[in-house]
């Protein structure tokens, strides 16, 4: 089967659009590195960060693409023009009066908020630091959740593009202003609460940008409380939806948590290696099942004839997942250094420490190992929403966050005890460590060097492990439920053809060559041995037609 035009031409512009603003996500976190560096102040923005991210996810871009997008695409669809129209101010309205309140609420219980989530009540500089910084950042939710709004009605009318770039906005207001600070030479306490009022600034200005497109798209727009048949099926799919993505918050915050026990920094490179590690998911994964969730729900037929989609979007992830898994499990160090060291050490600050180079780079190869799973489960769930199931993701979603917590706590208390010498990893404690709950002395958790241990390197393999368990569930549910069977049939291809790359770029990195010039080679090389397996054995991944019904 053959890519659709809908498919082809949706999922380029997501991953055009997701490519941009990731890449200035990336940048965003580069300066944040060479400024910040990674210690207490770093630690105490990564968690005020967390908030707007969770209740974005929250309230926002995934709740709404579970219950607001299949209703919406469906009126649109079907020419009811008014009745959506009267739909999506309805939502908007709701959505608004919910977040205000919890961003009252955010707002007021901020220091609470970070003594539960962490263990720097020992640390009152720290815990004062993290709760202003949270405080200044939570204003910013209602702009990101009325921005996932305005996505929700451009998908929906095949307008891919603007919704997923302006977030390339809410990064360069974040970008300039830690020029700005750095070149100013102010204090890192300075700098963080600067960023985080940049983070509420770039919020208002991701709406704006988007709000003339959604107007012409929606020329009747007012918002209403009016409770209509088409707002109780929303709200039918929103509270599970809720529930499922509230579950995956929790995860977050979960990590959070599970950070806090560990030394000063492990928040940090946990930071620093995240956006890695989720711009290809968002850049191949995301992209097709956001394309495929609006063209799904469109699809007549039943679900035979979105099983007919599936075959095809799993391909367009597998191939792109295989090869970034293949170069973060052989080459995450030399990838972290090109992005962040070499930088770092040519204005001589931020992350030029080796050790904590190696420890990101750990992370991030440590991720990897669930990375095929994440991209190809992102498929799966949205083909589940269109399919009107929402209730059993929520219940998948609760088995990865136990999943997720429980090998990441028995993993970090272990793999704290391993840090540095140099370049060399060493034991500071027995491992296996007993008592297994038993942590790292005080005195070295709270040592403002930031000299890295392992353990962070343990939530990215509980993450992992995790992952494959939400893969297969999501699979067994969408045979069992709708008889739909969950294959591509390229896994052995990509497979084989990702361990053969992996050989050559781990071969090739201990040659030697200075940063950033291994990377790039690395990459390269890579490319080239991936590309050619999978030609050895006969896989033709197709481009795909460029014609669309897209606006943008």
């Amino acid at each position: 089967m053959t890519d659709s035009p809908g498919r082809s031409r949706g999922s380029l512009l997501v991953a055009a659009g997701i490519l941009l603003s990731r890449i200035a996500g990336v940048i965003r976190l580069v300066v944040l590195g060479v400024v910040l560096g990674a210690g207490p102040v770093t630690d105490a923005f990564a968690f005020a960060m967390r908030l707007p991210n969770v209740l974005q996810n929250l309230l926002g871009e995934g709740s709404l693409s579970a219950s607001f997008i299949p209703v919406y695409a469906r009126l649109v669809e079907e020419g009811r023009h008014e009745e959506a129209d009267d739909l999506a101010g309805a939502v908007v309205a709701f959505l608004a009066l919910i977040t205000t309140a919890i961003v009252v609420l955010g707002v007021v219980l901020a220091r609470p908020l970070v003594w539960l989530f962490t263990s720097w009540e020992d640390d009152p500089a720290q815990y004062d630091l993290a709760t202003d910084l949270t405080r200044i950042t939570t204003v910013g939710i209602g702009f990101l959740v009325i921005s996932a709004w305005c996505l929700g009605i451009l998908n929906s009318h095949r307008s891919f593009f603007l919704s997923y770039v302006a977030p390339v906005i809410w990064n360069a207001v974040q970008i300039v202003t830690l020029v700005v600070v750095g070149l100013l030479a102010w204090g890192e306490r300075d700098v963080a609460t600067a960023v985080a009022w940049a983070v509420v600034v770039g919020g208002l200005a991701q709406v704006l940008v988007q709000l003339p497109r959604v107007r012409r798209l929606v020329p009747r727009l007012r918002p209403n409380l009016t409770r209509t048949a088409e707002l109780r099926d929303v709200g039918t799919r929103f509270v599970p939806a809720v529930g499922a993505r509230g579950v995956v918050q929790i995860s977050s915050y979960a990590d959070l948590f599970l950070a806090g026990l560990l030394v000063l920094g492990a928040l940090s490179w946990y930071t620093f290696a995240l956006p890695l590690y989720l711009l290809p998911i968002s850049l191949f994964g995301f992209s097709v099942a956001a394309a495929e969730l609006a063209e799904m729900s469109r699809t007549a037929g039943g679900a035979e004839a979105v099983g007919a989609r599936l075959t095809p979007a799993l391909r367009q992830v597998l191939v792109p997942a295989g090869f970034v898994t293949a170069v973060f499990l052989a080459a995450g160090r030399p990838v972290v250094d090109a992005l962040y060291g070499w930088l770092s050490r040519l204005f001589d600050s931020g992350l030029s420490d080796p050790a904590q180079i190696t420890t990101i780079g750990l992370v991030l190869s440590a991720f990897a190992i669930g990375l095929p799973a994440v991209m190809t489960a992102r498929v799966t769930q949205n083909t589940l929403y269109s399919l009107g199931d929402v209730r059993g993701p929520a219940r998948i979603a609760v088995l990865r966050l136990i999943v997720s917590v429980s090998v990441g706590l028995i993993l970090i208390l272990q793999l704290d005890w391993l840090t540095f010498d140099g370049d060399d990893i060493v034991r500071f404690g027995d491992i296996p460590h007993w008592p297994p709950w038993e942590r790292v002395p005080q005195e070295r958790r709270l040592d403002p060097a930031g000299v890295p241990h392992l353990g962070v390197v343990g939530l990215a393999i509980g993450a992992a492990v995790a992952s494959w368990v939400e893969w297969f569930a999501l699979r067994r549910r969408l045979r069992r439920r709708f008889g739909i069977a969950v294959r591509s049939g390229w896994e052995r291809p990509v497979a084989v053809a990702g361990i053969a790359a992996a050989l050559a770029m781990a071969a090739l990195g201990r040659i030697g060559l200075p940063s950033p010039v291994d990377a790039i080679a690395i990459g390269l090389a890579g490319i080239a041995v991936y590309g050619g397996g999978l030609v050895i054995q006969g896989v033709r991944v197709p481009l795909g037609r460029l014609s669309s019904g897209s606006t943008d």
